[in-house]
């Protein structure tokens, strides 16, 4: 009996040297965590700036975790507030272009708190605790890109009738490398609108392109959602009427990540220059978002459509010339008769 009392007063005066040993270690940390993902840096800065996506890649179950504020530092870095086990902790994550593709690291600094300390001690090391957690965000950022990334395909389906369409329009001008986040700003603003002003609309949403200016790197769009009636705003608001007629138009599908809309683009171009067929400059240019954001996460399920409106042939029926007779000139006086038998 004297024995036990002993070895339950070893364990006790163990739990508290235990206790205080892991309460006195250091509070402040700072892990880094790197890789290179062969994919443009561009993409990857984009994707994972978007605050919608955290779900896509996140390492940490949804309650142990809060991201909060992200802020864009020169292009090429976003800060931002992580709140672990109720601690605030700062993330520093930094895009660098190499031959390959983008080289992401992964900076994590903070204090921890006596949950953390715990496994830090019994696990080796916050580096092994949270570490890995950086590593697996890392891997989640490129497993989901590349698979979700590299699966798509671009159907050119030819020459289809546009019907006339009334929309409501919103016009704004954008960097071609701010086009995405712009329109789906301008795509929500849209729809909030139209649930205001109870308006019934009778398709999916979709892009008039008013001009694409490559050496400008610059593009002015309209956002459309498409309605019953057509529809009269008060001057000076952002959001407007549009009506467009019937029109003859080159279709093409792409089914996946809205970044290979441009190779989409340019395959629709091929076929109108293959088959000699004359594009309508002044027509217009529509992009339609079939499957997309927010309704699916997953970019290889997405569904783009465009149409590029073309000149119809006028056909004129070819008119044959009447046939010429030839005339039989009259014998002149000093000419020898044709006798006649």
């Amino acid at each position: 009996m004297r024995i036990l009392k002993y070895v339950l007063l070893l364990l006790l005066l163990f739990s508290v040297a235990f206790i205080v040993f892991v309460a006195t270690q250091p509070s402040d940390y700072k892990i880094i965590r790197a890789k290179e993902i062969n994919i443009s840096k561009d993409i990857i800065f984009n994707f994972v700036a978007d605050s919608t996506a955290i779900s896509d890649w996140n390492p940490w179950n949804e309650n142990e975790v809060i991201f909060n504020n992200i802020k864009k530092i020169e292009g090429d870095s976003l800060l931002q507030n992580i709140i672990i086990n109720k601690e605030e902790n700062n993330s520093l994550i930094q895009f660098q272009k190499t031959k390959k593709g983008t080289l992401i690291t992964w900076k994590l600094n903070g204090k921890l708190n006596f949950n953390l300390k715990m496994l830090s001690v019994l696990q080796g090391g916050v580096d092994n605790v949270l570490g890995d957690k950086l590593a697996e965000g890392l891997n989640n950022i490129d497993n989901y890109l590349v698979k979700e990334l590299s699966t798509y395909s671009i159907k050119v389906q030819g020459l289809v009738t546009k019907h006339a369409t009334n929309y409501i329009q919103q016009i704004d001008t954008c960097a071609v490398a701010d086009f995405q986040k712009t329109s789906k700003a301008m795509l929500q603003n849209m729809l909030s609108f139209v649930e205001k002003n109870e308006i019934k609309i009778i398709g999916l949403p979709f892009i008039v392109y008013e001009n694409k200016n490559p050496l400008k790197n610059q593009i002015i769009f309209a956002m459309c959602v498409p309605v019953e009636e057509e529809i009269l705003t008060t001057e000076g608001s952002e959001i407007s009427g549009g009506h467009f007629d019937e029109f003859l138009a080159v279709k093409t599908t792409l089914s996946g990540d809205y970044s290979h809309i441009k190779e989409a683009w340019k395959k629709t171009s091929d076929f109108i220059a293959q088959k000699k067929i004359v594009e309508d400059i002044t027509g217009k240019h529509i992009e339609i978002y079939k499957v997309s954001l927010p309704k699916e996460r997953k970019p290889s399920k997405w569904v783009t459509e465009i149409y590029i409106p073309i000149k119809k042939k006028v056909y004129r029926p070819k008119i044959k010339k009447p046939e010429t007779v030839e005339e039989v000139a009259a014998p002149s006086e000093n000419s020898t008769p044709i006798p006649v038998q």
